[in-house]
């Protein structure tokens, strides 16, 4: 039997600007690193580690869970684009949480081939985490993306609910879900939920 549920995030703030202030990346030490989260970034990464794993058992959503398994691309290399940091360090505080080693095995581009990401993940079981860069998780219907291979691999058909555009780059506070309780044959359910993290998050789905 393989996943019974599916969060997918993007990693958190990267280095730019955010309400008029330049913000540069730091690492786990505090060095700089752009290829790193910048301050709002840590903080939200230290919410994710309560949004998926409530201290007191109460989830803010119930579409949300405690993952069994987490992968994040590879902080290493990664294939055809430029390495980062970020996917890892974003989830880094919620796997201590939960003493569970990501799978950082594969690069950001390698996951829709037959030993990609997407398989390994349809091949757990339980409730997976994904944290991953946002131009890789959805770039709209058909096109090539981890949701939408997701959805492939499972013989899932494209549900009505489905964002029509491009993850938004100016947004980071977004959890996509994919269900089938089951644990196997097609997804029967896909859901936006809102982090609600920091603030200027928002409760706007993507259109």
């Amino acid at each position: 039997m393989g996943p019974t549920k599916i969060m997918i995030i993007r990693h958190a703030e990267k280095p730019g600007t955010y309400g008029g202030s330049e913000y540069g990346g730091i690492n786990l030490l505090g060095g700089s690193d752009n290829e790193s989260l910048i301050t709002l970034g840590w903080e939200r990464a230290g919410g994710i580690a309560s949004l998926f794993n409530p201290s007191y058992g109460q989830f803010q959503n119930a579409e949300l869970a405690v993952p069994n398994f987490i992968y994040a691309s590879n902080p290493a290399t990664a294939g055809g684009k430029e390495p980062s940091q970020r996917p890892y360090q974003t989830i880094s505080a919620l796997a201590a949480k939960l003493k569970l080693t990501p799978n950082t095995s594969f690069d950001k581009d390698h996951y829709k081939h037959s030993d990609g990401m997407v398989a390994s993940v349809l091949a757990q079981s339980g409730t997976v985490l994904i944290s991953w860069q946002h131009e890789d998780i959805w770039q709209g219907p058909g096109q090539d993306s981890v949701l939408n291979e997701l959805l492939k691999k499972t013989g899932t058909a494209n549900f009505s609910n489905l964002p029509t555009q491009p993850w938004p780059g100016s947004r980071y506070d977004m959890v996509f879900v994919l269900d089938r309780p089951s644990g196997t044959g097609v997804f029967t359910a896909f859901t936006q939920v809102p982090q609600m993290l920091l603030a200027g998050d928002s409760t706007a789905p993507f259109k």
